[in-house]
């Protein structure tokens, strides 16, 4: 029976437990000194430790967010002092990038001074409260009640320094010093940092609050500075005149937006044309290891593998022929870009995976290419004249189009070194742009286009067997991989309608290619005809409506919170959604943005005659912390609809519209 007790005296514990929301920041003040000496003045340190996941804030917050603070006293006068801020790091809010913060996860210490008053005897002791918000999902403010008390001493001697002192300068060392560089715009995306050099930038942070500039994408040291690019258009009327910091790997430094400050003109061409032909070929040269591209290349290496016994000349001839096809699909596919650019486009490698249609018929080709090599399909011969005397076979016609294969299924793939090489075609002439491009091609086909040099190399590879069989099988894993990376892909573009069409438009083409292998030659005709249909849903996702991710926003009006207010209504017979939020919560933000404040929720809250009322907690408000807390939440976001006579819904933190409107109309389908 004890353990039966213990389990339950246990479980009482966790139980109760939950009714006590602790902290997420731990915070204590720490001292350099054991004692203090009256009229000096010292650092001393506020230690925040964050709990897994949740992070505070810079003295800039970012987008959103409040920095910490502290207020003190020795009983004789109060203190305010101003905290120091280490180098703090850019952080996106989750997987929303357009929303950037500034902050400290795990720990941070802030140093800050103070002096000791001339007056100060005996016993000298600090206490107060330090305040700091702490976000993750949602985000909370915090308070915590610190202290410290030291011994005064009259000299010197006896002053010894504490075990924290270290810790103290390494984040006074932290915190960004001034550094004679200057900071100007530099096109779009980019800043110029003038004075900068042999230092890598690793952040940049404008200290103005609310102020925020981007995650860097590209850091490119120019002589006398460094080009920052971000993964966004920078606006400079959104900037006031101040200082930035600038992260580097020892800690960081400040320096001053000057909008007279020269910004040097980037020449393209500063990129000599050797080391793109370079690049371009490691590119296409590494493509062949994308899991895309690879099944391909050793279908080819299996291939020769098989055609090692014969003449030379047949190996020779076909690493030629899948070669020419590999060129000459880069130079048709080099033309369009060329071409389209020519019209204003402004395009890149993989522009046509932008098009629905053709991500579409990718997602076929990867489809059946993956059934093809498992053994699962096999092409009949009412179709064999279409799609299988293309790549299979000993004609050839065979080695060339399997080049040409080798293209298609690499466009969703990008390789290291292809970035910089194709961006640089993007400000050159056409025939530079067809040059790249047949680089590119050239490193794709370099692996078969050794044993068209060197044909001897075809004795080196294993000798045919039953190991191909499941080397072919285990490669349809991949393709199959990057068929369902595609179809995600279409469903972004789209909407998920589009995986009716696809998938059904799959399996009709697998039910022609089954009728293909009828006996009768009636069956193989209308397997053929099932096959062609099956392809109209290749065009016709191009026709399934985009679904927005985000919704146009409206301007809405809503009450401010007050429980009489909310009574009031109820009694009245109307339903209430409350929506408690806060300036400087992010969790708020995102979802007025992609929910709330749309076009879609505007209407069903019209539709069902739901009043909006809105407690702003960006101050602390007694009453809205007694209505958090009557739901058991001590911060926002809370989401809750009331309708007379049935007891509130709460909504979770991250609602759905058709949870919304599950809650919004619950009323109506009593």
């Amino acid at each position: 029976m004890k353990w039966i007790l213990k389990i339950c005296i246990l479980s009482l514990f966790v139980v109760l437990s939950g009714f006590t929301q602790a902290n997420q920041v731990i915070a204590r003040l720490i001292t350099p000194v054991e004692s203090v000496i009256p009229g000096d003045t010292l650092w001393f340190g506020l230690s925040l430790e964050i709990a897994e996941g949740w992070n505070t804030y810079w003295k800039n917050a970012g987008s959103t967010g409040l920095p910490p603070s502290i207020e003190l006293s020795d009983g004789q006068q109060s203190y305010e002092p101003e905290l120091q801020f280490p180098v703090a790091k850019t952080k996106p809010f989750g997987d929303d990038v357009s929303l950037l913060t500034y902050g400290y996860t795990d720990a941070v210490l802030h140093p800050f001074r103070i002096t000791v008053p001339l007056t100060a005897s005996d016993q000298w002791s600090l206490s107060g409260e330090a305040r700091w918000l702490v976000c993750r999902d949602i985000c909370i403010p915090e308070s915590q009640e610190v202290s410290i008390s030291l011994p005064v001493v009259s000299s010197q001697l006896n002053v010894r320094r504490s075990t924290f002192v270290q810790q103290i300068d390494a984040a006074r060392a932290a915190v960004p010093t001034d550094f004679p560089a200057s900071i100007n715009f530099a096109g779009p995306q980019s800043v110029w940092i003038f004075g900068l050099t042999e230092v890598a930038v690793q952040d940049v942070m404008p200290e103005g609050s609310g102020e925020v500039l981007g995650l860097i994408e590209f850091v490119q040291p120019l002589g006398d500075g460094v080009l920052v690019t971000f993964d966004r258009a920078l606006n400079p009327s959104d900037y006031a005149a101040g200082y930035w910091v600038i992260g580097v790997e020892s800690g960081g430094v400040r320096s001053p937006l000057d909008r007279s400050l020269a910004v040097p003109v980037v020449d393209k061409q500063d990129l000599s044309m050797g080391v793109v032909l370079i690049m371009a070929l490691a590119g296409g040269l590494i493509l062949n290891l994308m899991p895309c591209v690879f099944p391909v290349l050793s279908i080819k290496a299996l291939s020769i593998a098989g055609k090692a016994t014969k003449e030379w000349r047949d190996v020779q001839r076909g690493a030629w022929l899948y070669t020419t096809g590999i060129l000459a699909t880069m130079l048709v596919l080099a033309s369009i870009m060329v071409g389209l650019k020519a019209g204003g486009a402004q395009i890149g490698w993989g522009f046509q995976l932008q098009t629905p249609w053709f991500v579409g018929l990718l997602v076929y080709v990867f489809v059946i290419l993956g059934l093809w090599l498992y053994g699962w399909v096999e092409f009949g011969m009412a179709l064999s004249g279409v799609g299988q005397h293309l790549t299979d076979g000993h004609s050839g016609r065979a080695e060339f189009f399997t080049g040409v294969l080798a293209v298609v299924v690499a466009t969703p793939c990008t390789a290291p070194f292809m970035g910089v090489a194709m961006g640089y075609t993007l400000t050159q002439p056409w025939w530079i742009t067809l040059i790249v491009f047949l680089t590119l091609g050239l490193g794709l086909a370099l692996p078969m286009l050794a044993f068209a040099i060197c044909p001897q190399l075809a004795n080196r590879l294993p000798r045919p067997g039953h190991w191909m069989i499941r080397l072919k099988q285990f490669l349809a894993f991949p393709i199959l991989a990057t068929a369902i990376w595609l179809l995600w892909v279409l469903v972004r573009q789209t909407s998920s309608d589009v995986l009716v069409l696809i998938l059904s438009g799959l399996l009709l083409f697998m039910f022609g290619i089954w009728l293909t292998k009828g006996e009768w030659w009636i069956w193989r005709v209308l397997g053929t005809l099932v096959v062609i249909t099956s392809l109209i849903a290749i065009p016709g996702v191009s026709q399934v409506t985009p679904a927005s991710s985000e919704q146009t926003m409206v301007e809405v009006e809503a009450e401010p919170y007050a429980s009489v207010a909310l009574q009031t209504h109820l009694s009245a017979g109307h339903s209430v959604f409350i929506n408690m939020t806060a300036a400087w919560c992010i969790t708020c933000k995102v979802t007025e943005k992609r929910l709330l404040n749309t076009e879609a929720v505007d209407q069903l809250f019209n539709d069902n005659g739901i009043i909006r009322m809105t407690g702003d907690w960006t101050r602390y408000d007694p009453l809205i912390t007694e209505y958090l807390n009557a739901f058991d939440r001590v911060g926002v976001p809370l989401y809750v609809v009331n309708h007379p006579g049935m007891d509130p819904i709460l909504l979770s933190q991250f609602p759905s519209f058709d949870e919304l409107e599950r809650a919004i109309t619950a009323r109506s389908s009593l």
